[in-house]
């Protein structure tokens, strides 16, 4: 931090920077909410991007924009004030809310009107539980319904219905299972230390088998659990013990993922992890240029990635010239391998922001207001390329 104080000194004796606003991309549509705010969730498909204008209180207008012209406007009000996860579904939009008490509402909802159905028509209703997730499951699109509540001596009761995502109709029958207050399942031999998909899939150590012959009980191995059958489904063998109790430390600290980006533990390298396994990204820009806290980013399904960084203006490359750098959002496309490019800049001073991705070629920044933690003004989309 000193050499911040001290930059700061000798910045402000410099001429003012005159940098480009934009850097490998162009701005393709923008949103913005002359009343209330933009709010948070933001769902794409290949050619739309919808969002919801809302104002926390009386108002929900949901908006599915097509890139090019078009835009549809639904009243979600009566589904929930509260958005937090959007998924495009064809004609359709599948809604996530939440209530003051911290549960789950969900509910599709048609975009146009059908026959004399008009838009905003709700297809089925899901909830009140404690997390609904769209999942997919193969070629098939899913809703996990999952529901916590206290079980026995300090343990917890979990249960999880399937619904297929366009009908709502159930897929098999609701399971359940309990786990003691040190996350064990003495029946399963198994104790969780994760979760993925929506709470689906239960990630942890199964007891080994006893083996007569030898007259011992064979190693540990990791596991995981399907609470839809309440079976094993999976089991390896623990290699490197050390390795296994690392990974699983960081997959417990993100609950309900096992495809995310995160620093390393020294803010030295940027890890993408998939299918619950990191790979260290190298970056084609210094990493010390970056404030760390700033990453975000999405994953894909065969490990690539997108990320996006926000320039620290005093990096200590910045501190040896005597000149703060100009405040950039980077946005950098990275292969399965870890090997980042950077592909856009976007100028942003002082702004706090959530990104995302629109097909192959674009992506989205939602500008934060200003000391509210809740949506922001205006949401952007921009192109890559000149």
């Amino acid at each position: 931090m000193i050499a911040v104080v001290a930059l700061g000194g000798v910045a402000s004796a410099q001429p003012k920077q005159s940098a480009p606003a934009l850097v490998g991309a162009s701005e393709a549509a923008k949103f913005s909410a002359a009343t209330g705010f933009v709010d948070d969730p933001v769902a794409t498909d290949d050619a739309r991007v919808a969002y919801v204008l809302a104002d926390a209180s009386t108002k929900a207008e949901l908006h599915v924009a097509t890139l090019g012209g078009g835009e549809q406007v639904v009243d979600i009000a009566s589904v929930t004030l509260h958005p937090i996860a959007l998924k495009l579904v064809g004609p359709r939009a599948f809604v996530v809310g939440q209530l003051p008490d911290g549960n789950e509402i969900a509910a599709m909802v048609e975009l146009a009107a059908v026959g004399k159905k008009p838009a905003g028509t709700v297809v089925y209703k899901l909830g009140p539980a404690t997390h609904i997730t769209a999942i997919r499951d193969g070629a098939k699109n899913l809703v996990a319904v999952h529901k916590m509540s206290p079980g026995k001596d300090g343990g917890t009761h979990h249960e999880l219905s399937l619904v297929g995502l366009e009908t709502g109709k159930a897929v098999g029958g609701a399971k359940s299972i309990d786990f003691d207050a040190k996350d064990f399942n003495a029946k399963v031999d198994f104790h969780v230390d994760h979760w993925s998909d929506g709470y689906r899939f239960a990630w942890g150590l199964k007891g080994g088998e006893w083996d007569k012959k030898e007259n011992q009980r064979s190693p540990d191995v990791e596991a995981k659990l399907d609470l839809s059958t309440g079976k094993i489904v999976w089991t390896q063998p623990i290699g490197d013990l050390f390795e296994q109790r690392k990974r699983f430390q960081t997959l417990a600290e993100v609950h309900d993922a096992i495809d995310f980006l995160r620093m390393s533990w020294d803010n030295q390298n940027i890890q993408i992890w998939h299918a619950g396994k990191p790979v260290t990204v190298a970056l084609d820009e210094p990493i010390t240029n970056y404030d760390p806290k700033s990453l975000q980013g999405v994953v894909d399904a065969d490990g690539s990635a997108w990320l996006a960084l926000k320039t620290d203006p005093v990096n200590p490359d910045a501190v040896a010239r005597k000149k703060a750098d100009p405040e950039y959002l980077d946005v950098f496309r990275v292969s399965a391998d870890g090997k980042a490019s950077r592909k856009a800049r976007v100028l942003s001073p002082s702004m706090r922001f959530r990104f995302g991705v629109l097909g192959t070629d674009k992506f989205w920044l939602l500008e934060r207001s200003n000391g509210f933690d809740r949506g922001g003004k205006t949401l952007t989309v921009y192109k890559l390329g000149a």
